[in-house]
């Protein structure tokens, strides 16, 4: 008798199929595995750029003063847009600071006192976008007066801009529509200058 060592066409078309059915499957694996990744790293970017950007909104809203003009320090206060004077590049002037949603991005527009008496021309108002991806509809600025607790109702509309001690700004952004759920932060702020205690 003779032993016939070696494979026949059907085990050879098996073990190329096979072969091919696991190379799609790690492929597809490993393309998987990369878009989590690349998901991953979007949020956890969007996460990092809103802690940084709250620090530097409490920052300016903290320092809010009266302008160069004696204006009250707040000008006006909505749950879209929040504007008030602060020297946020310390230069010894008070700039007029607006935070607005604009679309999908959260904005910072800038005035700087310009001329002999010192003036706020609102036509040389320097926009810059903070954020983009914003969920305008879910982030907001909501306001709270002197005796405000962690469960105190924020003040109603329409707003005295000399009852606000306390601003909780709250931005909800997301860089692609592939992620699964946006990132929400958000922080409560003193106005320093404006504490009655």
């Amino acid at each position: 008798m003779k032993n016939n060592r070696g494979f026949t066409l059907v085990e050879i078309i098996l073990a190329l199929g096979m072969g091919v059915i696991i190379v799609f499957v790690m492929g597809r694996f490993a393309t998987t595995i990369s878009g989590l990744e690349s998901i991953i790293n979007e949020k956890l970017s969007v996460q990092q750029d809103l802690v940084q950007l709250l620090q530097v909104v409490s920052t300016e809203i903290r320092s809010a003063e009266p302008s160069e003009l004696g204006a009250y320090p707040t000008v006006t206060a909505s749950s879209t847009e929040f504007t008030f004077y602060s020297d946020f590049d310390r230069d010894g002037l008070v700039d007029r600071i607006r935070y607005f949603f604009n679309t999908s991005t959260l904005e910072k527009g800038i005035i700087t006192p310009t001329g002999l008496p010192l003036t706020y021309v609102t036509s040389s108002e320097v926009v810059i976008p903070v954020v983009t991806g914003v969920k305008v509809g879910s982030s907001s600025f909501v306001y709270f007066g002197d005796t405000a607790t962690s469960t105190a109702n924020p003040l109603t509309y329409p707003l005295t801009l000399s009852n606000i001690r306390f601003i909780n700004v709250s931005i909800t952004a997301d860089v692609s529509s592939s992620t699964p759920r946006p990132t929400t932060r958000s922080q409560i702020i003193t106005i320093r200058n404006l504490r009655s205690n």
